[in-house]
């Protein structure tokens, strides 16, 4: 099987090399600098890639008590080693996504000097490694031991086993996120991220994307496979999983997350002393992709309808429909990642007018994840915004999971495929707009106005901005 011969490739890779952790010097240039010319005969610089930034960077989670809610709030903190004032950005996940899943964007943003906190919603899906505590810690002691262990991992539960006790820890677990795959490879802190072992190309097979994951064969049955799952689109994609519908009374929930890590910065820092004198909480930006996107609107001031239950004292229940604004002025700016349109989710047509804040928001032709919810629908929440440091990324062939990842393809055959360039231009446009919008930084601004980008990617990636 095919997962078999990547998990083989993954471990050998783990047991005789280390991935590489570095950090590059050159960050995004905006309109106005130029590339340091090259000696002769060196390899010039792809002009389509986003550089790492120059702060190499650290990883912590966390968890807050929230009183009030009661409820315990988990949160990701990725921030520079370096010690310095930074802005301070919020990533949101999709709904049944997993609470990492923008970590490779939040590194790239900390190593260009930011503070990241990736706070865990309520409709999380679990990783793949807390997925597999929560199915086979049978005594509930937080690791596994090798009779906890499906059969099919039992075969190198020694090599994971990394200090030899007899069990796996999350931390021995983790190494799985490493083998590649979707939500939870938080490669390198501060600088490259690890390559993922390619699988074996063989003579005449078709060009296929590599949507499943080779770390979840741990967590499947293999008495019953998966059935292969029907494809469409361009390149043979599978088609995409469709997104939760949009639902106001969670929306409130996950802005409260939000606004509740802004109100307790103090206890956030007692419990990462690193991020001491890091934060600075009067430049701040949401950002999100999907669910998460929605989270961004509302907490920038999109309106919102959220129909309540109200109980008589009677005992009789009736609905209530109430217009809200959740906008929290501390945050400065947002950044949607598929952005929600009218009409669902308590959004109407007037609702983006009242987003006063600078937003940019991001999506492509291929940007489709329910029923309604193409990327026609999702444009709309610039065209009808109101004036004022407002941003649309559209790109061509985007697709949905292109936007915080970049997109794994392999070609079998011998033949490469071609360079999908998606996640390097989501990198670049969206550090212009945080460092125009939190920095104060005019090159940057420029650049985001100057057409830099389509003449770049002739035509494939486009700022609109008003």
């Amino acid at each position: 099987m095919i997962w078999t011969r990547v998990l083989a490739v993954a471990l050998t890779t783990l047991i005789t090399g280390s991935f590489v952790i570095s950090a590059q010097d050159e960050p995004p240039r905006p309109e106005g600098d130029k590339p340091a010319e090259q000696p002769d005969g060196a390899a010039k610089a792809d002009q389509n890639k986003a550089p790492e930034g120059k702060l190499k960077v650290e990883t912590t989670d966390v968890k807050l008590a929230d009183k009030t809610r009661e409820k315990e709030l988990t949160l990701t903190a990725v921030y520079p080693e370096e010690a310095g004032k930074y802005p301070v950005i919020f990533f949101s996940h999709g709904a049944g996504s997993t609470g990492d899943s923008g970590s490779q964007l939040a590194e790239y943003w900390a190593s260009h000097g930011y503070v990241v906190l990736l706070p865990v919603h309520s409709d999380v899906r679990l990783g793949r490694v807390e997925q597999m505590l929560a199915d086979y810690d049978k005594d509930k002691d937080g690791k596994l031991s090798k009779e906890e262990v499906p059969e099919q991992m039992q075969g190198f539960f020694d090599t994971l086993d990394t200090d030899a006790d007899g069990f796996l820890t999350k931390e021995e677990l983790d190494v799985i996120n490493r083998m590649g795959g979707r939500g939870g490879n938080r490669g390198g802190r501060g600088g490259e991220q690890p390559e993922n072992p390619e699988p074996p190309k063989k003579e005449g097979e078709d060009e296929f994307d590599m949507v499943g994951d080779p770390a979840e064969m741990l967590l499947e049955d293999p008495v019953e496979p998966e059935q292969p799952q029907p494809r469409q689109g361009r390149q043979g994609r599978r088609a995409p999983r469709p997104q939760p519908a949009l639902d106001a009374n969670t929306g409130v929930d996950r802005v409260s997350d939000i606004s509740f890590i802004l109100s307790n910065a103090e206890a956030l820092v007692k419990a990462v002393p690193a991020l001491k004198d890091k934060l600075d909480l009067e430049k701040v930006a949401v950002t999100g992709h999907n669910a998460g996107a929605y989270t961004a609107q509302l907490i920038g001031g999109a309106g919102v309808n959220v129909e309540e239950t109200v109980t008589a004292e009677d005992g009789t229940e009736s609905k209530k429909t109430e217009s809200r604004s959740l906008l929290d002025k501390r945050v400065k700016a947002i950044l949607a990642f598929s952005p929600a349109g009218p009409d669902q989710g308590g959004l109407s047509k007037e609702s983006f007018k009242s987003i006063k804040l600078p937003a940019m928001n991001i999506t492509g032709s291929e940007d489709v994840t329910g029923e309604g919810q193409d990327a026609a629908w999702k444009k709309q929440a610039f065209e009808l915004s109101g004036e004022g440091s407002k941003y649309q990324l559209f790109i061509e062939g985007a697709s949905n999971n292109s936007f915080t990842a970049p997109r794994r393809s392999f070609r079998r055959g011998g033949e490469e495929p071609p360079t999908d360039y998606t996640f390097d231009w989501v990198k670049t446009s969206t550090l212009n707009f945080l460092n125009a919008t939190l920095k104060g930084d005019e090159k940057a601004k420029t650049w985001l106005g100057s057409g830099e980008l389509k003449k770049l990617t002739e035509g494939k990636a486009v700022i609109e901005s008003k």
